[in-house]
């Protein structure tokens, strides 16, 4: 059955480079390329919320944002030992998405406010209070961390999950996974990447000479 259109497959691991491309540029001081890196990960964060609304099944909030009554009966079941693969996210998994979401649009969202007092800022950081600056970045940095702890976490299940025998790498990887049933829906994606590169047009226009500026 296939679960995962292509757009969630290419979402999925570009944002896993990103986020590391991201750490390794602001620890290595590469700004000019951390903000580029920001401005295609915030182009594919903007798309991936509306392939939330108009995407394939899978791919939708209203498939795998559930009540948490929902969630807390999926985590009792585990605990009970009693373990499923789901059509795309489970309960549990669901609301992890969501957090994973909501951190990012509010790294990204800080990132354009920021600034380091030495060689860079973000592009907004000029339309805000140098104290309000101040704090953005210290919330950017912040949310960093409970991003990584996140990551962690996401990776610790799906090795548990492994080793419980269900393979969620690879359905992610392919976009098909070993289950029966009514086969999900799946949309044409040209429709996401036509939206992915308005989205990454319009980064690129509003802060153009930001990007020309780093790496010219």
């Amino acid at each position: 059955m296939k679960v995962w259109d292509n757009f969630v497959r290419v979402y999925h691991w570009s944002q896993v480079i990103l986020i590391g491309s991201l750490w390794y540029t602001a620890e290595e001081g590469l700004m000019e390329w951390h903000f580029t890196f920001a401005y295609i990960l915030m182009s594919l964060l903007c798309t991936r919320i509306l392939w939330g609304i108009v995407g394939s099944d899978t791919a939708k909030f209203s498939h795998f944002v559930t009540s948490p009554k929902k969630a807390i009966n999926y985590l009792a079941d585990m605990k009970s030992g009693k373990f499923s693969q789901s059509v795309g996210h489970n309960p549990a998994g669901g609301y992890m998405v969501l957090c994973l979401i909501f951190l990012l649009a509010l790294q990204l969202t800080t990132g354009l406010f920021s600034i380091d007092d030495i060689i860079s800022e973000g592009p907004l950081a000029s339309l805000v209070s140098y104290e309000t600056s101040k704090l953005l970045t210290s919330i950017h940095h912040q949310a960093f961390e409970i991003l990584l702890g996140l990551i962690g976490l996401h990776i610790a299940t799906i090795v548990f999950y492994r080793i419980k025998g269900i393979n969620l790498i690879s359905p992610m990887v392919t976009g098909v996974a070993n289950l029966t049933g009514k086969s999900p829906r799946m949309k044409n994606t040209t429709i996401a990447w036509a939206i992915f590169v308005v989205m990454l047009m319009l980064f690129y226009f509003l802060w153009a000479d930001d990007i020309i500026s780093y790496l010219f």
